[in-house]
């Protein structure tokens, strides 16, 4: 926290050149200018000469009639932004990109408990990908058994389990899903009771949770369906260019969201025609051929559609502060809106981008590719995990199948 007083007058000058240095448009920084003027002339008038984050929201909700809930007027709301992008940059000395209300966080009893967990976990070696999933589900389960009535971890039974299980079933989850959550509850109970929070070994109450990864056959969409949502890209835009290239990366290649949002510039081998990166989910290297079609839409996209500013990473945001997308951006606000466009049902099926990924094995196996090429393409490590494609092979499965005589 910052402890030092600055100059309200100096901070606007401040934030304003930060803005200017994010690339935000002239007319957002105007809009800023606007509002810093009037709460200037506010505290001008009360004496107050030093930036204070609470007297300035006091004085501009004073000022503007601004009521502390209900819904707010659009100069209301950017207006005590405003204010908060003041305070953030007296604080941080940085901007951060918007003001959304944050997600659902866990009970206040349980916030160190919680914390020490995924510490723990991220010291073994657990991925943060990992531990990001395990801490959502498991705020979930906190916020469940204080709305029971136990306001300390001390207190927990077998019973509140129990009752949460039961709850988790009757939600409607896939077997798959309740099966991770069990896993992830299952080592938070052995953890609880291996460093003393409780007496009870309550991680006995699940000593064996079985998970079928093949109890759901797999999205696809054939290569029609493909053709027609990156023919409804408008890429005479600068969302359309980027969009185009980010389709065509997770369409034709097969690669996923998260690897598809930390690709950077070095990863285009522009001399071997070969793209080169470590896959996020397994952390093995992967080498993918360079086909011409996407080597344009990348120059296109470079050229005339990327932000320009300097970063190592290929995609970026198209609103200041120009930046890589945050890793828990799987772009499915992209895939759908194209979706849309083609006038692609997707009622009974996956629609995010992941699904591109099967769609991509499917058409290559309808195309009697070999299972050791699709393998490669998808950077998977043995055909093992390739063979799950099957299952979405219908026609390919009928080809093969026997004749079975008919017996009256």
């Amino acid at each position: 926290m910052n402890n030092t007083t600055i100059s309200l007058k100096q901070l606007i000058i401040d934030v304003e050149s930060h803005l200017i240095t994010l690339g935000y448009t002239q007319n957002t920084i105007n809009r800023y200018k606007s509002c810093c003027k009037k709460i200037f002339k506010r505290c001008n008038i009360e004496g107050i000469n030093e930036f204070s984050y609470e007297l300035c929201m006091f004085l501009i909700r004073e000022e503007y009639n601004i009521p502390i809930s209900g819904k707010l007027k659009s100069h209301h709301i950017f207006c005590l932004r405003t204010i908060k992008v003041l305070n953030e940059y007296y604080i941080y000395g940085k901007i951060f990109k918007c003001h959304q209300k944050s997600g659902v966080r866990v009970a206040s009893e349980f916030e160190e408990v919680l914390s020490v967990f995924i510490k723990l976990g991220l010291e073994s070696g657990l991925t943060e990908r990992t531990m990001e999933t395990k801490y959502i589900q498991l705020v979930r389960f906190l916020n469940y058994i204080k709305e029971g009535g136990i306001n300390s971890i001390n207190l927990l039974k077998t019973e509140s389990v129990l009752s949460y299980v039961k709850f988790i079933s009757e939600q409607g989850y896939s077997a798959s899903t309740r099966s991770g959550v069990l896993f992830t509850l299952r080592s938070f109970l052995l953890f609880l009771y291996d460093t003393g929070y409780i007496t009870v070994p309550m991680q006995q109450l699940f000593p064996v949770i079985f998970s079928n990864k093949m109890e759901r056959i797999p999205s696809y969409y054939n290569e029609n369906e493909l053709k027609s949502i990156l023919s409804h890209v408008n890429r005479d835009e600068e969302i359309g260019k980027r969009d185009y290239l980010l389709l065509l990366f997770a369409i034709q290649l097969g690669i996923r969201a998260g690897d598809i949002r930390l690709m950077k510039l070095e990863s285009i081998q522009w001399g071997k025609n070969t793209i080169e990166f470590i896959q996020q989910k397994t952390g093995n290297p992967i080498q993918i051929p360079l086909p011409e079609n996407i080597k344009f839409a990348l120059i296109d996209y470079i050229k005339n559609g990327r932000p320009k500013i300097e970063s190592s990473y290929i995609f970026l945001r198209h609103r200041a502060p120009f930046e890589p997308y945050v890793k828990t951006n799987v772009f499915h606000n992209v895939i759908t809106k194209y979706m849309d466009k083609a006038r692609i049902s997707y009622s009974d099926r996956k629609h995010g981008l992941h699904s591109m990924r099967h769609s991509l094995a499917s058409n290559l196996l309808k195309n009697n590719t070999r299972y050791p090429v699709i393998t490669g393409i998808l950077g998977h490590k043995g055909t093992g995990t390739t063979r799950m494609y099957l299952s979405i092979d219908i026609e390919q499965l009928c080809l093969v199948a026997l004749e079975v005589p008919y017996e009256g």
